[in-house]
């Protein structure tokens, strides 16, 4: 077993925060680094392995057995003028605690292996805020939509809380290639997650029923599973138009569309102050090609 370096004791403000979400937002490390060395195992918790989607209790102790500081001398450069703007414009709701963005497809939240541009990044050197914004959820690379941030902990920590206790109410919008067979319906089939099995449930509505076999959908996740409504449409028989990387097979008459149809369009919560909150955010001009 490795020597431990340095360690870190929970405090009742961070409980029942994923484990590696925490330890990027600690660390200011990329996720990718947190998740490998949480397999390796020099990363612990009270002397034993942990798996990435751990929720740290109160008391925990996280045990390093590296120094994470050599790996944070990355130069966060700063984002040209295009993407600064871009960023600006995708703010669509903005409180002292936190801020909800629409953000586009075709850029990673946090950075990883190969990719040279994300949001994490572009927030940090964009000086748009006076504290480092700490993200409370994601969304895949190719998925668009409403995405959160926090700008303190308590409002990370409140955020943690609603999405483990299912307070938060999302809802998103795909086009699909088929047509479901009803207008409304339920999807729970089980999904797979760091090799175990985890009962998922998403509820669908037809929108609209498009030309060329396509349906404009609603899909509202109940659960909040990897890539789960990808892989529940798939299941069901109506994959969404765009995934054509890790669910084949696609129709071969949308084999060439290189966007994923798939919108995180509206979220309800209550904020730390008990305010209900709710957020709408335009769809991305490519879903209008089909709808």
């Amino acid at each position: 077993m490795a020597k431990h370096l340095s360690s870190i004791i929970i405090e009742d403000i961070d409980i029942d925060t994923r484990l590696d979400r925490y330890l990027v937002n600690s660390l200011t490390v990329p996720q990718s680094l947190i998740q490998k060395d949480l397999r390796k195992g020099l990363i612990r918790v009270n002397d034993k392995k942990k798996t990435a989607n751990y929720r740290i209790q109160a008391g925990d102790i996280i045990q390093l057995s590296k120094n994470y500081e050599e790996n944070d001398k990355r130069v966060i450069s700063k984002p040209n003028s295009k993407d600064l703007e871009r960023l600006k414009k995708s703010i669509i709701f903005s409180d002292v605690n936190y801020f909800i963005i629409n953000k586009w497809n075709k850029i990673a939240v946090q950075g990883g292996s190969g990719l040279r541009k994300n949001l994490d990044d572009t927030l940090n050197g964009s000086n748009l805020f006076n504290s480092r914004p700490l993200l409370v959820h994601r969304l895949d690379k190719d998925t668009s939509g409403i995405l959160i941030f926090a700008l303190n902990r308590p409002s990370a920590k409140h955020f943690a809380d609603l999405f483990s206790e299912r307070k938060i109410t999302k809802s998103y919008e795909a086009v699909v290639i088929g047509v479901p067979d009803n207008d409304l319906g339920v999807m729970n089939n089980d999904i797979i997650e760091d090799d175990q099995v985890y009962n998922a449930e998403t509820k669908y509505r037809i929108i609209k029923i498009l030309s060329n076999n396509l349906t404009h959908i609603e899909l509202s996740p109940i659960t909040g599973r990897k890539h789960q409504l990808r892989i529940h449409c798939k299941l069901s028989g109506f994959p969404i138009l765009g995934d054509n990387k890790h669910y084949l097979p696609v129709s071969k008459d949308f084999k060439n569309e290189n966007n994923l149809f798939l919108h995180a369009k509206k979220i309800q919560f209550e904020d730390q102050t008990g305010e209900l909150i709710k957020v709408e955010a335009d769809l991305p001009e490519h879903f209008f090609n089909y709808i």
